[in-house]
Formats: structure tokens, sequence, C-alpha cells
């Protein structure tokens, strides 16, 4: 067993260079999540993100930076022609299974949108020339090293899950907030567990809010376990009585049905890819009983209005 006291990785916001926040203009309405690139080409997000707003035509505009003056990488999908590609089984009545969506965006032969990100003082986006953004870039060397790693990236392994088992995950976790270019770490406290009939993992909420969806959930040791999904705050009831008070976080891992959906969507560039299995390194079997989150999970319990955000 590979012990979690190797270096730690991901333990700071330039650790997450693969991860970015980006923005979907649909018909009437925006919205923004996060996504993480899995390669050159491919980037992991939240089925839930994109579903709605992407069904019938959506613009998507990656953020490449998280520096005062930063550019987007823009692309358009269309039925015929598209960019999100949601997981099959993905439906939004569900909790978390399958709730993972793929954008392919090449973001080095996008348009690019070059702007100076709002302040206080100017509390509103400006819009600039590629010109002046390259003069920006020449006296800002770290800047520079940003963008030119977003152009020709490193990408995570990911840890594959393809066994059907529940496992109590043998690493620490963390994920990134990122909104308008401020960047936070936040780490799991608590054990993480897969339960294989859900299709999913959860542990407590260790700050996980709306905006942060398609984040890429990190282990300690610098490989991608999975997705941001939800967070979940419930109450289990008898009667008048709280018998238990739920606050989850939940987020799909690569199990067989992601993975499959990754092979059929991505072609050639998957088997590109750096995958680690899950057994026997990233986790340790578990005996616990699973019953009561199982029930709670599927609203097979008495419980009062659940609420979920992503």
């Amino acid at each position: 067993m590979l012990s979690v006291t190797d270096e730690d990785k991901h333990q700071s916001a330039t650790d997450f260079y693969h991860t970015y926040e980006y923005y979907i203009m649909g018909d009437n309405e925006g919205t923004k999540c996060q996504a993480t690139r899995i390669a050159p080409h491919w980037f992991a997000t939240a089925a839930h993100c994109a579903k709605e707003r992407c069904d019938t035509g959506c613009t998507l505009r990656m953020d490449l930076m998280d520096t005062p003056v930063s550019v987007l990488a823009q692309t358009t999908h269309s039925p015929q022609h598209r960019a999100v590609f949601i997981h099959p089984g993905y439906k939004p009545s569900t909790w978390a299974k399958d709730d993972f969506a793929l954008i392919k965006l090449d973001v080095r032969n996008a348009e690019k949108l070059y702007y100076r990100r709002a302040t206080a003082k100017d509390p509103q986006n400006v819009g600039i020339q590629k010109q002046e953004f390259l003069a920006w870039l020449k006296s800002h060397p770290q800047a520079k090293r940003k963008y030119n790693k977003a152009l020709s990236p490193e990408l995570p392994p990911l840890v594959d899950f393809s066994v059907s088992r529940n496992y109590q995950i043998d690493r620490k976790l963390s994920v990134v907030s990122i909104f308008s270019g401020v960047r936070k770490v936040k780490k799991a406290t608590a054990p993480v567990y897969y339960i294989s009939s859900l299709g999913y993992a959860y542990t407590t909420n260790f700050g996980i809010q709306k905006g942060m969806s398609g984040s890429g959930v990190m282990t300690n040791t610098g490989e991608l376990i999975g997705i941001i999904s939800a967070f979940i705050d419930a109450q289990k009831k008898q009667g008048a009585k709280t018998l238990a008070q739920y606050d989850w976080f939940v987020f799909p891992v690569f199990n067989a049905s992601i993975i499959e959906f990754m092979r059929d969507t991505m072609g050639s560039d998957f088997s590109k890819m750096d995958r680690k299995d899950a057994e026997p390194s990233f986790v340790s079997k578990t005996r616990k009983d699973f019953t009561d989150v199982e029930l709670v999970m599927k609203g097979n319990q008495s419980t009062d209005k659940k609420k979920t955000s992503h």
C-alpha cells in the first residue's frame, strides 16, 4: 500500500495549473463553472453545468489565467458542430451519478478575447487588443509563464475506478475554488468513501459551493480522482424528530461508466492519457455498511427538504 506520507502535491493554488473557470452563454442566460484539463484538447466538467444551456447551442469561454489581465479561449457548440459532450446516463433528477461532461477546446488555436479584470475601482471587465495583452505579458514574466503553460499544458494522471467495489479512498483530497480569477485551495478533513451502487464518492462538505462544479478533485500525490458535482444538506427525520443532519460533498469518480464514455468520445486521445488503477494504491477496502447512506441519497428515507447546490 502506497503511503500518503509521500511528497504532498496540490497544497497551494499554483499547483492547480490544470484547472480553469469558464463561462457558458446560452439562449437567455449564462453560468459560471470550472473545468479540469485532462488532454491537450479536452476538459472534464460537470454535466449539469452545460446540459440545459447547451442543448440547442451555446458559447463557452475558458479563462486561461488568474491575473489582472487575462484571456478567454472561446468555442461555439451546436448540435451540428459539437464542443460539449454530456454523459448519456446523466439525469438532472439524480444526485451526482454520471454528472460528467467533456469539453473539446483547442486552446492554442481557439478564438481569443483579451481583457482587463474588474477591480474595486472599476467593477467591469474591460476588453483590450491582442497587442496590449502581449505587451503586458512582456512586462510580467510570471504571467507569461502561466499563459505558456495554458498553451502547452502539463496534465494530471487520472485514477481509474472501473472495478465495482466499495472503498475508502486512501488519499488526502483537495479542490480549488476560482472566482473572478481568485484561487483558494480547500482540503478534505474527513474520510472519503466511494459507494459503487451510487456511482459516486462522498465525504463531509469541506467548503464546496455553487460555481465550483466541474473542478477536479485531486489527491495529495497529484492525481485527478473525480469532478465536483454537488453538496447536499439534508435531515433524516422520524415524525417531528430529527435523527441526523447530513452535510455532504458528493462527486463522481472515474468509474467504468465514465471511463467508457470518455473512451467513446475522445477516440485516440483517450489512449494517450496517463491513467492509474485505483487498486491497490489509492484505496483501502472497507466493511462499512452504507445502507443508511444509500437510502438517504436515493430519497428512500424520511427527510426534510433536501438542498442541493452545484
